[in-house]
Protein backbone atom coordinates (compact mmCIF):
# COMPACT_ATOMS: atom_id res chain seq x y z
CA UNK A 1 0.00 0.00 0.00
CA UNK A 2 2.87 2.15 1.08
CA UNK A 3 4.49 1.70 -2.37
CA UNK A 4 1.20 2.46 -3.99
CA UNK A 5 1.39 6.07 -2.39
CA UNK A 6 4.74 6.71 -3.22
CA UNK A 7 4.32 5.73 -6.84
CA UNK A 8 1.47 8.01 -7.46
CA UNK A 9 3.26 11.06 -5.34
CA UNK A 10 6.27 10.23 -7.74
CA UNK A 11 4.07 10.72 -10.41
CA UNK A 12 2.12 13.68 -9.31
CA UNK A 13 5.41 15.79 -8.80
CA UNK A 14 6.49 14.93 -12.16
CA UNK A 15 3.22 16.00 -13.86
CA UNK A 16 2.65 19.21 -11.46
CA UNK A 17 6.01 20.10 -10.47
CA UNK A 18 5.48 23.59 -7.97
CA UNK A 19 2.26 24.24 -9.33
CA UNK A 20 -0.22 22.81 -6.38
CA UNK A 21 2.43 23.72 -3.39
CA UNK A 22 -0.32 27.30 -2.65
CA UNK A 23 -3.20 24.32 -2.47
CA UNK A 24 -1.50 22.99 1.01
CA UNK A 25 -3.25 25.62 2.93
CA UNK A 26 -6.47 24.17 2.56
CA UNK A 27 -6.11 20.51 3.59
CA UNK A 28 -4.65 21.75 7.08
CA UNK A 29 -7.46 20.01 8.67
CA UNK A 30 -5.84 17.08 7.65
CA UNK A 31 -2.19 17.52 8.04
CA UNK A 32 -2.70 15.64 11.86
CA UNK A 33 -4.46 12.67 10.11
CA UNK A 34 -1.37 11.66 8.04
CA UNK A 35 0.92 10.71 10.32
CA UNK A 36 -1.89 8.40 12.42
CA UNK A 37 -3.04 7.00 9.24
CA UNK A 38 0.27 5.72 8.52
CA UNK A 39 -0.17 6.53 5.11
CA UNK A 40 3.30 7.61 4.61
CA UNK A 41 3.21 10.75 2.95
CA UNK A 42 3.74 14.17 4.25
CA UNK A 43 0.76 16.85 3.55
CA UNK A 44 1.70 18.62 0.83
CA UNK A 45 2.70 14.99 -1.29
CA UNK A 46 -0.86 13.90 -0.21
CA UNK A 47 -2.39 17.22 -1.72
CA UNK A 48 -0.16 16.79 -4.82
CA UNK A 49 -1.62 12.66 -5.43
CA UNK A 50 -4.85 13.89 -4.42
CA UNK A 51 -4.99 16.52 -7.46
CA UNK A 52 -3.17 13.78 -9.68
CA UNK A 53 -5.73 10.95 -8.80
CA UNK A 54 -8.46 13.09 -9.38
CA UNK A 55 -7.46 14.24 -12.88
CA UNK A 56 -6.82 10.81 -14.02
CA UNK A 57 -10.38 9.55 -12.87
CA UNK A 58 -11.69 12.57 -15.21
CA UNK A 59 -9.87 12.00 -18.15
CA UNK A 60 -10.96 8.32 -17.78
CA UNK A 61 -14.59 8.64 -17.05
CA UNK A 62 -15.60 12.34 -18.95
CA UNK A 63 -14.92 10.37 -22.36
CA UNK A 64 -17.06 7.54 -21.47
CA UNK A 65 -20.07 9.10 -20.32
CA UNK A 66 -19.70 11.37 -23.24
CA UNK A 67 -20.08 8.22 -25.47
CA UNK A 68 -22.89 6.37 -23.38
CA UNK A 69 -24.76 9.64 -23.05
CA UNK A 70 -24.46 10.57 -26.74
CA UNK A 71 -25.89 6.97 -27.20
CA UNK A 72 -29.17 7.46 -24.96
CA UNK A 73 -29.54 11.04 -25.82
CA UNK A 74 -28.96 11.21 -29.07
CA UNK A 75 -27.10 15.00 -29.25
CA UNK A 76 -24.08 16.23 -28.47
CA UNK A 77 -24.58 19.29 -26.43
CA UNK A 78 -26.75 17.07 -24.15
CA UNK A 79 -25.05 14.77 -23.85
CA UNK A 80 -21.91 17.03 -23.31
CA UNK A 81 -23.62 19.16 -20.45
CA UNK A 82 -24.79 15.79 -18.80
CA UNK A 83 -21.76 14.36 -18.72
CA UNK A 84 -19.65 17.18 -17.24
CA UNK A 85 -22.53 17.69 -14.46
CA UNK A 86 -22.08 14.02 -13.94
CA UNK A 87 -18.01 13.94 -14.03
CA UNK A 88 -18.03 17.60 -11.53
CA UNK A 89 -20.25 15.52 -8.78
CA UNK A 90 -17.74 12.37 -9.31
CA UNK A 91 -14.68 14.55 -8.57
CA UNK A 92 -16.16 16.22 -6.16
CA UNK A 93 -16.90 12.91 -4.15
CA UNK A 94 -13.58 11.78 -5.20
CA UNK A 95 -12.10 14.85 -3.21
CA UNK A 96 -14.09 14.74 0.07
CA UNK A 97 -13.14 10.39 -0.03
CA UNK A 98 -9.60 11.93 -0.46
CA UNK A 99 -10.27 14.76 2.20
CA UNK A 100 -11.86 12.32 4.80
CA UNK A 101 -9.82 9.33 3.89
CA UNK A 102 -6.45 10.09 6.56
CA UNK A 103 -9.58 10.37 9.42
CA UNK A 104 -11.10 7.41 8.49
CA UNK A 105 -7.89 5.45 8.23
CA UNK A 106 -6.43 6.96 11.77
CA UNK A 107 -9.39 5.70 13.35
CA UNK A 108 -9.97 2.19 12.24
CA UNK A 109 -6.26 2.06 13.39
CA UNK A 110 -7.70 3.53 16.64
CA UNK A 111 -9.46 0.73 16.80
CA UNK A 112 -7.16 -2.11 16.03
CA UNK A 113 -5.05 -0.38 18.34
CA UNK A 114 -6.91 -0.05 21.56
CA UNK A 115 -8.96 -3.50 20.95
CA UNK A 116 -5.42 -4.99 20.99
CA UNK A 117 -3.60 -3.47 23.93
CA UNK A 118 -4.76 -4.90 26.78
CA UNK A 119 -3.40 -8.13 25.30
CA UNK A 120 -0.07 -6.70 24.68
CA UNK A 121 0.35 -5.29 27.43
CA UNK A 122 0.18 -8.56 29.25
CA UNK A 123 2.89 -10.00 26.12
CA UNK A 124 4.84 -6.87 27.08
CA UNK A 125 4.36 -7.48 30.92
CA UNK A 126 5.50 -10.66 30.65
CA UNK A 127 8.67 -10.15 28.61
CA UNK A 128 9.48 -7.35 30.74
CA UNK A 129 9.41 -9.88 33.85
CA UNK A 130 12.27 -11.72 32.27
CA UNK A 131 14.14 -8.61 32.30
CA UNK A 132 14.63 -7.95 28.97
CA UNK A 133 15.53 -4.38 27.93
CA UNK A 134 13.22 -2.46 26.60
CA UNK A 135 14.35 -2.75 22.49
CA UNK A 136 14.25 -6.59 23.38
CA UNK A 137 10.85 -6.03 24.03
CA UNK A 138 9.08 -4.24 21.43
CA UNK A 139 11.65 -6.66 18.97
CA UNK A 140 9.72 -9.22 20.28
CA UNK A 141 6.20 -7.21 20.09
CA UNK A 142 6.92 -6.50 16.54
CA UNK A 143 7.30 -10.13 15.62
CA UNK A 144 4.00 -11.28 17.07
CA UNK A 145 1.88 -10.21 14.43
CA UNK A 146 -1.19 -11.01 15.94
CA UNK A 147 -1.81 -7.59 17.34
CA UNK A 148 -2.01 -5.94 14.44
CA UNK A 149 -1.40 -2.40 14.77
CA UNK A 150 0.42 -2.37 17.78
CA UNK A 151 2.91 -4.95 15.99
CA UNK A 152 3.60 -1.82 13.29
CA UNK A 153 4.06 0.81 15.99
CA UNK A 154 6.46 -1.52 17.40
CA UNK A 155 8.23 -2.51 14.97
CA UNK A 156 8.72 1.71 13.87
CA UNK A 157 10.04 1.79 17.61
CA UNK A 158 12.72 -1.33 16.87
CA UNK A 159 13.38 0.36 13.19
CA UNK A 160 14.11 3.65 14.50
CA UNK A 161 16.97 2.53 17.18
CA UNK A 162 18.51 -0.48 14.99
CA UNK A 163 18.27 1.08 11.74
CA UNK A 164 18.49 4.66 12.38
CA UNK A 165 20.58 4.53 15.59
CA UNK A 166 17.94 6.83 17.91
CA UNK A 167 17.74 6.33 21.59
CA UNK A 168 15.20 4.44 22.98
CA UNK A 169 13.47 7.29 24.87
CA UNK A 170 13.34 9.61 21.91
CA UNK A 171 11.93 6.29 19.21
CA UNK A 172 9.12 6.25 22.42
CA UNK A 173 8.05 9.11 22.18
CA UNK A 174 7.42 9.19 18.12
CA UNK A 175 5.81 6.50 18.52
CA UNK A 176 3.48 8.30 21.13
CA UNK A 177 3.42 11.61 19.14
CA UNK A 178 2.26 9.61 16.40
CA UNK A 179 -0.06 6.91 17.12
CA UNK A 180 -3.60 7.38 17.08
CA UNK A 181 -4.96 5.84 20.57
CA UNK A 182 -4.91 7.95 23.32
CA UNK A 183 -4.20 4.43 25.06
CA UNK A 184 -1.24 3.45 23.84
CA UNK A 185 0.25 7.15 23.76
CA UNK A 186 -0.24 7.17 27.28
CA UNK A 187 1.48 3.80 27.37
CA UNK A 188 4.16 4.94 25.74
CA UNK A 189 4.64 7.90 27.77
CA UNK A 190 4.33 6.25 31.03
CA UNK A 191 7.23 3.92 30.09
CA UNK A 192 9.33 6.63 28.75
CA UNK A 193 8.85 8.36 32.40
CA UNK A 194 9.47 5.10 33.95
CA UNK A 195 12.45 4.08 31.98
CA UNK A 196 14.02 7.28 32.84
CA UNK A 197 13.24 7.04 36.19
CA UNK A 198 14.83 3.56 36.57
CA UNK A 199 11.38 2.33 37.78
CA UNK A 200 10.06 -1.20 37.61
CA UNK A 201 9.50 -2.00 34.00
CA UNK A 202 7.33 -5.39 35.20
CA UNK A 203 5.44 -4.01 37.81
CA UNK A 204 4.38 -0.55 35.44
CA UNK A 205 3.43 -2.79 32.84
CA UNK A 206 1.41 -5.54 34.50
CA UNK A 207 -0.88 -2.66 36.73
CA UNK A 208 -1.50 -0.94 32.79
CA UNK A 209 -2.82 -4.54 31.62
CA UNK A 210 -5.05 -4.97 34.38
CA UNK A 211 -6.46 -1.59 33.66
CA UNK A 212 -6.26 -2.33 30.14
CA UNK A 213 -8.20 -5.40 30.65
CA UNK A 214 -10.76 -4.13 32.70
CA UNK A 215 -12.19 -1.43 30.65
CA UNK A 216 -12.43 -3.94 27.70
CA UNK A 217 -14.53 -6.04 29.66
CA UNK A 218 -16.76 -2.85 30.53
CA UNK A 219 -16.82 -2.30 26.69
CA UNK A 220 -17.83 -5.63 25.99
CA UNK A 221 -20.31 -5.27 28.46
CA UNK A 222 -22.21 -2.16 27.32
CA UNK A 223 -21.64 -3.70 23.64
CA UNK A 224 -23.46 -6.89 24.20
CA UNK A 225 -25.96 -4.70 26.06
CA UNK A 226 -26.61 -2.47 22.95
CA UNK A 227 -26.37 -5.69 20.69
CA UNK A 228 -29.70 -7.13 22.79
CA UNK A 229 -31.37 -3.78 21.95
CA UNK A 230 -30.50 -3.50 18.18
CA UNK A 231 -31.37 -7.21 17.71
CA UNK A 232 -34.41 -6.37 19.02
CA UNK A 233 -34.84 -3.31 17.14
CA UNK A 234 -34.43 -4.80 14.15
CA UNK A 235 -36.58 -7.79 14.50
CA UNK A 236 -39.33 -5.48 15.35
CA UNK A 237 -39.02 -2.80 12.35
CA UNK A 238 -37.26 -5.16 9.53
CA UNK A 239 -38.28 -8.56 9.93
CA UNK A 240 -41.76 -7.70 11.33
CA UNK A 241 -42.51 -4.75 9.64
CA UNK A 242 -41.63 -6.64 6.25
CA UNK A 243 -43.72 -9.84 6.89
CA UNK A 244 -46.76 -6.91 8.07
CA UNK A 245 -46.28 -5.05 4.71
CA UNK A 246 -46.26 -7.75 2.36
CA UNK A 247 -49.48 -9.46 4.29
CA UNK A 248 -51.20 -6.32 4.02
CA UNK A 249 -50.40 -5.27 0.51
CA UNK A 250 -51.59 -8.85 -0.53
CA UNK A 251 -54.78 -8.35 1.14
CA UNK A 252 -55.32 -5.25 -0.79
CA UNK A 253 -54.06 -6.57 -4.09
CA UNK A 254 -57.45 -8.74 -3.66
CA UNK A 255 -59.56 -5.44 -3.59
CA UNK A 256 -57.52 -3.23 -5.91
CA UNK A 257 -57.76 -2.21 -9.66
CA UNK A 258 -55.19 -3.35 -12.27
CA UNK A 259 -53.24 -0.47 -11.62
CA UNK A 260 -52.82 -0.55 -7.93
CA UNK A 261 -52.05 -4.20 -8.02
CA UNK A 262 -49.08 -3.27 -10.30
CA UNK A 263 -48.13 -0.61 -8.24
CA UNK A 264 -48.33 -2.82 -5.45
CA UNK A 265 -45.82 -6.02 -6.56
CA UNK A 266 -43.51 -3.16 -7.56
CA UNK A 267 -43.27 -1.98 -3.56
CA UNK A 268 -43.53 -5.69 -2.81
CA UNK A 269 -40.47 -6.81 -5.17
CA UNK A 270 -38.48 -3.77 -3.08
CA UNK A 271 -39.36 -4.49 0.03
CA UNK A 272 -37.87 -7.86 -0.55
CA UNK A 273 -35.02 -7.79 -2.77
CA UNK A 274 -33.28 -4.56 -2.05
CA UNK A 275 -35.35 -2.83 1.32
CA UNK A 276 -34.61 -6.38 3.06
CA UNK A 277 -30.71 -6.43 1.82
CA UNK A 278 -29.75 -3.55 2.39
CA UNK A 279 -31.32 -2.96 5.74
CA UNK A 280 -29.42 -5.90 6.83
CA UNK A 281 -26.50 -4.52 5.39
CA UNK A 282 -26.61 -1.52 7.11
CA UNK A 283 -27.57 -3.03 10.57
CA UNK A 284 -24.40 -5.29 9.89
CA UNK A 285 -22.46 -2.15 8.91
CA UNK A 286 -23.82 -0.43 12.33
CA UNK A 287 -22.77 -3.23 14.60
CA UNK A 288 -19.27 -3.63 13.29
CA UNK A 289 -18.88 0.49 13.64
CA UNK A 290 -19.18 -0.05 17.18
CA UNK A 291 -17.85 -3.10 17.68
CA UNK A 292 -15.24 -2.77 20.67
CA UNK A 293 -13.33 -5.76 18.75
CA UNK A 294 -9.91 -5.98 15.83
Amino acid sequence: MILMWNKLRDASFKFFGKSLESFEKYFESVRSDLPKSDIGLSLIEYVYVTFFVMLIIFIIEFPLLVLISALIFHKALIALIFSLTISIFIELGLFLMFYTYPNIIAKKRQKNIDAALPFATTYMATIASSGAPPVTMFKLLAKFKEYGEISKEAEKITRDVEAFGMDILNSIKRAADKTPSSQLRELLWGLDTVIRAGGNLSDFLHEKSKMFMAEHRRKLKSYSETLSLMIEMYLTVVVVGSIFFIIMSALMSIFGAGELNLLLSFLQFVVIFIGLPAASIIFIAILKSISPGV
